[in-house]
């Protein structure tokens, strides 16, 4: 039997989508070319937003006329929506769809018979809220770069969120486990490792003793400084109540850690961020981002924004406008709010209309393409350690340790090894895209600053 794996969303689900493949090798089963030659087709589903829900159900409803022997859903929208896909399944018949709630999908072959005729039992239990699934991995399968999930769950109850209620309350990994892990894809040869989770900066605090994001940081470092060579450790995003004096400490020495830093802000409204219940003002995000602008001018700041919150105004949207635009943020991820069943926001007024909404994100887009070029053409003449991704026609594809994605000329760099870790100097900005060059010999620029950058004392 041949399978083919799909998933959206977060790089949790990408962690679990290996799981789940690995899980199906290793009982015999064949990854397809394509769907299309599939027997098996899984859908590790997200509900962050109401696409992502609809992307959901228009995939399995594509899949349905495929015809394949079964079709396996789980992920955050088969908790969510789970009503729904059940109905759908029971039209189906019990034998083409499963659906499986988030701790199934790691015991995936114990659902499904490897002869295709017969299914057990789903148990109706749909979040485990007492501990992080442990998991390990053999590879990070077709990736440059290795995810390592760290914890699973959020506490927080921000009130647009829906992830609580489809993942549980923030639980982390053992420390023994992530580091475990960590010196298996090191052994393997991967030149980069990604932490991941939920909620990362969470993680320890459920461990007994607590622990600290910090204390793990230090641990990883450890372990890599035993490689005697150039490796990167990137954090996928951190809350700005969770940076304290240890985790800049930490981040000024490391050797490793990637100047790259995700730090979400959902609204510049001090309004706003009341009514979504987030646990700061808009002037904390800003000393916090200043702080890391100052220490690592280099560096990617990125942040998430939601537009159309409602009772978000033009006086709420533009006091975001002006804050991301006096901000050293670089990077954005804009999402429209989708309100989401059974959240707190689901129920507030006033709402903001679609085209307003259009119209908003538009404006920050154009915001983001601004500030992104201006950083863009800081870099040109740095050189920066990066990771090549993916071999082209006539260049080959990277990304720097502080999140520039950039391409060499097969010319420059005749022998690709996908995930290799090199220095590189960035030449040139042409037409939205980074030209660079091998560089052998040359220093990498550091990632920390003067102290005399604009708005640094």
């Amino acid at each position: 039997m041949k399978f083919w794996i799909k998933t959206l969303g977060c790089k949790v689900n990408q962690v679990e989508s290996a799981f789940m493949q690995e899980q199906l090798l290793e009982r015999g089963l064949e990854p397809a070319e394509s769907e299309e030659f599939a027997d098996v087709l899984v859908l590790n589903s997200c509900a962050v937003t109401e696409k992502a829900y609809q992307e959901s159900k228009k995939i399995i409803q594509t899949w349905q006329k495929k015809h394949p022997r079964l079709i396996v859903l789980t992920g955050c929208s088969a908790v969510i929506y789970r009503e729904y896909f059940e109905r759908l399944a029971e039209r189906q018949g019990a034998s083409k769809i499963l659906i499986l709630n988030q701790d199934q999908k790691y015991e995936l072959v114990k659902f499904l018979s490897l002869n295709g005729k017969s299914f057990v039992g789903v148990e109706d239990t749909w979040v485990n809220n007492e501990s992080c699934q442990p998991m390990i991995l053999k590879n990070f399968w077709s990736h440059s770069r290795a995810f390592v999930k760290i914890q699973d769950g959020c506490s927080s109850r921000c009130s647009y969120c829906i992830v609580p209620l489809a993942r549980g309350p923030s639980r982390s990994l053992p420390e023994e486990l992530i580091l475990t892990q960590i010196s298996l894809f090191l052994e393997k040869g991967y030149e980069e490792i990604v932490l991941t989770g939920i909620h990362l900066g969470k993680w320890g605090e459920d461990l007994n003793p607590k622990r600290k994001l910090t204390d793990l940081l230090w641990k990883i470092e450890e372990i890599m400084e035993k490689y005697r060579k150039p490796l990167n450790l990137r954090l996928s995003s951190l809350e700005i109540k969770e940076i304290d004096e240890d985790f800049f400490t930490y981040a000024k020495v490391s050797k490793f850690l990637c100047p790259h830093f995700h730090l979400p802000l959902q609204s510049g409204s001090d309004v706003i961020l009341k009514n979504m219940n987030r646990n700061y003002r808009a002037k904390d995000y800003m000393e916090t981002l200043m702080r890391f602008y100052c220490e690592f001018p280099l560096a990617t700041l990125g942040a998430d924004v939601i537009v159309g919150f409602p009772g978000e105004g033009k006086k709420e949207f533009w006091e975001t406008y002006e804050l991301i635009e006096k901000s050293p943020l670089n990077w954005l991820h804009i999402f429209s709010f989708s309100p989401r069943p059974g959240t707190p926001a689901e129920r507030l007024a006033p709402r903001v209309s679609q085209r307003e909404i259009k119209e908003r994100v538009k404006i920050l887009k154009e915001l983001f393409t601004k500030k992104r070029d201006s950083f863009l053409r800081k870099n040109i003449n740095t050189v920066r350690k990066a990771i090549l991704e993916e071999e082209k026609k006539d260049f080959i594809k990277g990304l720097t340790d502080n999140y520039i994605s950039f391409y060499i000329p097969k010319k420059e760099l005749p022998s690709f090894k996908k995930g290799q870790l090199l220095k590189v100097r960035l030449l040139e900005f042409r037409d939205g895209f980074i030209l660079a060059k091998p560089e052998e010999d040359e220093k990498v620029m550091k990632a920390g600053g003067s102290g005399k950058e604009e708005g640094c004392s």
